[in-house]
């Protein structure tokens, strides 16, 4: 039996539909209120089972009888709002799936980590073994994420056989769990995003992602960490190539350190006002200002990976939201 936390997410759901189609017996562990409508056309392969990575018992039920744990359960935000349940979930959520799998004496452990966790500085290539440091590009989510590996590398030396993962921005066709790639593409094509920025980070497709995860789940790779990425692009590029797929007008105006600090205030007002979510936080700001460049090249030698091509994946996305605009 394999158990798959997180699978109400966009990566989650994804590594779910791969495993199906090999064959596999998959648990799913999902709360309450998760939307699991996403599955319902492989709920018959799959068997539900309501918990809590941050309820011990459940997990103690959950684990029972499964060999191999997929764990992308965990909560990402850049704003304030998010801090506490970050901590709380990724932190505190994974040490109880090591604790619980150890007892349960799983086989394999599979973390599902991010390229936020690794630390490292802007203009030079961050590779898995870059020291970590607390410096002002750190953001809370990749303090909770950094955090969590340690939970993982934690239950390796007490005996537990895990892998991390690192992805980069993970983009590609999911449901509406995935809004933040669905809402930068749709506010594109509205011509709502009229700014961007000379930073860069590492992107991947989410298939591609799931596909590297099942591979080194089955395979004899154990106590180390892998990026996951397809290629480093600038967000103007990005944004550029979301455009041409779009076959709308490309964003024109370069944000910088003092417009961006404008923009992020007046989106802090305009959310205080209209109760929504922000778009615009000092954390995104500051990450996407800046040039950061990752290093694929440990897990293309151990797996002689195929990555698909970003244009490809954002062709895809753009194709599959067509008929929504």
């Amino acid at each position: 039996m394999i158990l798959v936390t997180g699978a109400s997410g966009f990566l989650g759901s994804e590594i779910v539909r791969q495993l199906v189609r090999s064959g596999e017996k998959i648990r799913i562990l999902h709360r309450k209120n998760s939307n699991l409508s996403h599955l319902e056309d492989i709920q018959s392969h799959l068997e539900f089972f309501e918990g809590d990575i941050l309820d011990i018992p459940s997990l103690e039920t959950a684990f029972e009888g499964v060999h191999q744990i997929y764990h992308s359960a965990a909560i990402i935000g850049y704003d304030q709002s998010y801090y506490d349940a970050m901590y709380k979930a990724n932190i505190e959520g994974t040490a109880n799936v090591v604790n619980t799998a150890l007892a349960r004496k799983v086989n394999k452990l599979l973390h599902v980590s991010s390229i936020a966790a690794l630390g490292g500085r802007p203009d030079e290539q961050i590779t898995e073994d870059v020291k970590w440091e607390n410096n002002r590009w750190t953001t809370h989510y990749g303090i909770t994420k950094m955090l969590a590996e340690r939970e993982v590398w934690r239950g390796m030396q007490e005996g537990l056989e895990s892998i991390i993962i690192n992805p980069g921005i993970i983009i590609g066709v999911g449901h509406d769990e995935h809004k933040a790639t669905l809402r930068l593409f749709k506010r594109i094509a509205t011509g709502k995003l009229p700014f961007y920025t000379n930073g860069s980070n590492g992107f991947v497709d989410v298939e591609d992602v799931a596909k590297i995860a099942i591979r080194l789940m089955n395979q004899k790779f154990k106590g180390k960490r892998y990026i996951v990425i397809s290629s480093n692009v600038s967000f103007k590029d990005y944004f550029k190539s979301i455009s041409k797929a779009l076959k709308v007008k490309t964003p024109k105006w370069r944000l910088n350190s003092f417009t961006g600090k404008m923009f992020s205030l007046l989106d802090w007002i305009f959310c205080k006002v209209s109760n929504r979510k922000r778009s615009l936080t000092s954390e995104t700001l500051k990450v996407s200002l800046e040039k950061f460049t990752y290093s694929n090249q440990k897990i293309m030698e151990a797996l002689d990976y195929d990555f698909i091509p970003l244009d490809i994946t954002i062709k895809k996305v753009a194709d599959n939201i067509a008929a929504d605009l």
